[in-house]
């Protein structure tokens, strides 16, 4: 509390403390939903795409945590919603779950806020800040495959859930 209380004398909220206090002291979910949060509060006020917003970006963390998980249920991936099918295929088992489940979770929420935040206002600024919690995490946003049946890449698998809800944002009438 008193890193977070000197923060707070300084001008900054707790959302603008360096990620990587944020990833040091969370859990990777909470790490992508903070740095959420700061991108709807620079945003302009429109609570039902930021609605949307927070649970697109919360389906898809959970489903690249659920996928690796042999008691949970996707909601999304490789389930039908809204006539809308994300086909699930075999998942190669990775040598570290946690590590997999990580990675497939920030690639997961890295490019559906990209893609959502990319003509918000501050984007500029909004975009830098996920590309810097991305990099702390050790990823690299070049990687855009999605073929992860074949590579065995959880940053692949990552990907394709995110475009799995993406295509279903394009497809639900909210745009």
């Amino acid at each position: 509390h008193a890193n977070l209380h000197q923060h707070e004398k300084s001008g900054l909220t707790a959302a603008a403390i360096a990620p990587t206090q944020l990833t040091a002291q969370h859990s990777v979910a909470r790490a992508w939903n903070e740095v959420l949060l700061e991108a709807i509060r620079d945003d302009y006020a429109r609570p039902t795409v930021h609605a949307r917003n927070l649970f697109h970006t919360s389906v898809a963390l959970y489903d690249a945590w659920a996928v690796f998980e042999p008691n949970a249920n996707p909601y999304m991936f490789g389930q039908e919603r809204e006539e809308f099918h994300c086909r699930i295929r075999q998942l190669p088992d990775p040598p570290d779950v946690n590590v997999a489940k990580k990675m497939a979770m920030s690639f997961a929420a890295y490019r559906i806020l990209r893609h959502r935040f990319f003509g918000s206002p501050g984007a500029q600024e909004t975009l830098a800040r996920f590309d810097s919690l991305f990099a702390e995490l050790g990823y690299d946003k070049r990687m855009s495959r999605t073929d992860y049946e074949v590579s065995g890449s959880p940053a692949a698998l990552g990907n394709a859930i995110a475009q799995c809800v993406i295509d279903l944002g394009m497809k639900d009438g909210s745009n």
